[in-house]
């Protein structure tokens, strides 16, 4: 099967900006994917859209999300108009550059929503309806920023498009009668918590420990509740904060792997490296010579 892809810095204004949007007439478009996520809002038609190897009819006021790399196309586009929020992952978040999937992506920045939302279904690829035209106006918000880009322009899209997220998850989770939201709610508080003093202290060698030591957690139970509610260890999503932080320096600065693997918190540069190859499938070295920067 043959497709081509999209690229957001070939549609962008600035090559720079992590986010592009832009309302339009949509004909026939063949298979294709892109290098971004894209948020489509259909304000007028319908067409039959085969999305990850699904076909289905989208209409106006339905709304979703195109997954990193995913394969779609619209055939049958009648009178079909869109909306089309265009966005890398950074726009959500700095913490999330170089993230390949939203689910992976909602997980890390909003673990309070996440787990009982997708518990049940993923929200990538799949379509929502606007009930009561809320999204709509939220994007008209985003159009608007976009387009003046005055001061803060960045961080007023980044938060309407996070309340566009919040909406598609608590869409999800009503659908659901079993649903406690002050519970989960209260569940979640502490993990959040975590996440943020992992994000911001990731580089100290005992991080957990003092975390634990600071709130008053015994280690055993904050580590168990961690993995309940992202399904994965506490060291592993802290390996996982320190190589994404790992990549950002061996991309856009010269400082030696051994200085690299200490800023991000690790004293034994051979470890770093070993770790770096099991994630990413390369080492420091080839993944500084793919970015680029020699």
């Amino acid at each position: 099967m043959k497709f081509y892809t999209m690229k957001l810095q070939e549609l962008s204004e600035e090559s720079t900006d992590p986010v592009y949007i832009m309302p339009f007439q949509q004909s026939d478009v063949e298979l294709h994917d892109h290098n971004f996520f894209e948020l489509a809002y259909i304000t007028g038609g319908s067409a039959w859209q085969n999305l990850a190897g699904k076909k289905e009819r989208v209409k106006t006021g339905d709304y979703f999300i195109i997954d990193y790399g995913a394969v779609h196309s619209y055939q049958e586009c009648n009178n079909f108009t869109l909306i089309n929020c265009l966005f890398l992952p950074e726009a959500i978040d700095d913490v999330l550059e170089g993230g390949r999937s939203l689910d992976e992506m909602l997980r890390i920045c909003m673990i309070r929503y996440y787990r009982k939302a997708f518990a049940q279904e993923k929200t990538a690829n799949r379509i929502f309806h606007d009930e009561d035209g809320r999204v709509l106006k939220l994007l008209r918000v985003l159009q608007m920023e976009y387009s003046k880009k005055e001061f803060g322009w960045k961080e007023i899209f980044r938060s309407r498009l996070k309340e566009i997220l919040i909406l598609m998850m608590r869409s999800t989770i009503l659908q659901h009668s079993d649903f406690d939201s002050d519970k989960i709610a209260n569940e979640d508080e502490m993990i959040s918590d975590l996440v943020r003093y992992l994000h911001k202290n990731g580089k100290e060698r005992a991080v957990l420990t003092n975390y634990c030591q600071t709130h008053h957690y015994s280690l055993s139970y904050i580590s168990r509740r961690f993995r309940q509610e992202t399904g994965m260890t506490v060291l592993q999503y802290l390996q996982k904060i320190r190589i994404d932080q790992s990549c950002a320096l061996l991309a856009g600065s010269k400082l030696p792997i051994a200085e690299v693997a200490q800023a991000v918190g690790y004293e034994d540069a051979k470890y770093f490296s070993e770790i770096f190859k099991r994630m990413l499938g390369m080492t420091p070295g080839a993944y500084r010579r793919m970015s680029g920067n020699h």
